[in-house]
C-alpha cells in the first residue's frame, strides 16, 4: 500500500511539474529543469549546464551556496574532460541517464582532478545525469548530486522518463526567447494576428520542419 502511495504522489508530482516545464510564464527555463528534476529525486543539490564539446558554456545550481568555494567554476571547467560520464556520451552518443558509479568504480572516481579539485570540496560522491541535444549545438546535462548514499535504479530510470519531455521544451524555450517575425498586416495597417497568435503559428510551423 505504501509504494502505491510513493508511486501515485510520484506521478502527481511529474504531472504538475511537466505541466510548469512548458509553461512560459513560469520563469527561467534551467530553474524550472532544476525544480522538477529535484522533485522527483532527493539530492544535496541540482545543476542545469550547457555544455558544448567538453566546456560548459552555461551553468546553474541550486541551492547557489553548493559550490561555495574558490575558484569552483574554472576548477569545473579545468577538469571537466574527465569526467566518466561525459566520456561516455562521447564514446557512444548514449543521452540516457546514467550514475558515475554506472561508468567507473569509486575508485576509479576518485582518483581523477576532477574528484578532489572540484567534487570533493563541493561533497559531491554521486551523481545522476540526464542529457539531452541542445537546441542550437551541444547538450543540456541535468545532474543530481549527493554525498551520501548512491541513486538508486529506480531513480535513475525516473529521472530517464524525463528526456522526450526536456527535449520538445528545451526547443520550445529557446523559441520563446526568439524575437517575434513580423506578423502579417491588414489593409489598415493593423496586425491581424496577436503577438500570442504569430507565436503559436510558430511553434507549429517548427514542429512541423523537425518532422520532415
Amino acid at each position: 500500500m505504501g509504494s502505491l502511495t510513493q508511486d501515485s504522489q510520484l506521478l502527481h508530482t511529474l504531472s504538475n511539474g511537466l505541466a510548469e516545464l512548458y509553461l512560459p510564464d513560469g520563469g527561467d527555463f534551467p530553474r524550472r529543469v532544476i525544480r522538477l528534476v529535484s522533485s522527483l529525486v532527493p539530492a544535496d543539490s541540482c545543476s542545469y549546464n550547457h555544455l558544448v564539446g567538453p566546456v560548459a558554456a552555461a551553468w546553474q545550481i541550486e541551492p547557489a551556496d553548493s559550490l561555495d568555494f574558490p575558484d569552483a567554476q574554472q576548477l569545473f571547467q579545468e577538469h571537466l574532460h574527465e569526467h566518466p560520464l561525459l566520456r561516455h556520451v562521447e564514446a557512444t552518443g548514449d543521452l540516457a541517464a546514467r550514475r558515475i558509479s554506472d561508468s567507473a568504480s569509486d575508485r576509479q572516481f576518485r582518483a581523477l582532478g576532477l574528484y578532489r579539485e572540484f567534487y570533493r570540496p563541493a561533497q559531491v560522491d554521486h551523481q545522476l545525469v540526464v542529457s539531452v541535444p541542445a537546441p542550437g549545438g551541444g547538450m543540456i546535462s541535468v545532474a543530481l548530486n549527493r554525498s551520501g548514499r548512491d541513486f538508486s535504479d529506480r531513480q535513475r530510470d525516473m529521472v530517464d522518463l524525463l528526456r522526450p519531455h526536456l527535449t520538445q521544451a528545451a526547443a520550445i524555450a529557446s523559441l520563446l526567447s526568439q524575437s517575434l517575425p513580423d506578423t502579417p498586416q491588414g489593409p489598415d495597417g493593423r496586425p491581424l494576428l496577436t503577438a500570442r497568435q504569430t507565436r503559436i503559428l510558430q511553434l507549429v510551423a517548427r514542429s512541423e520542419e523537425r518532422r520532415v
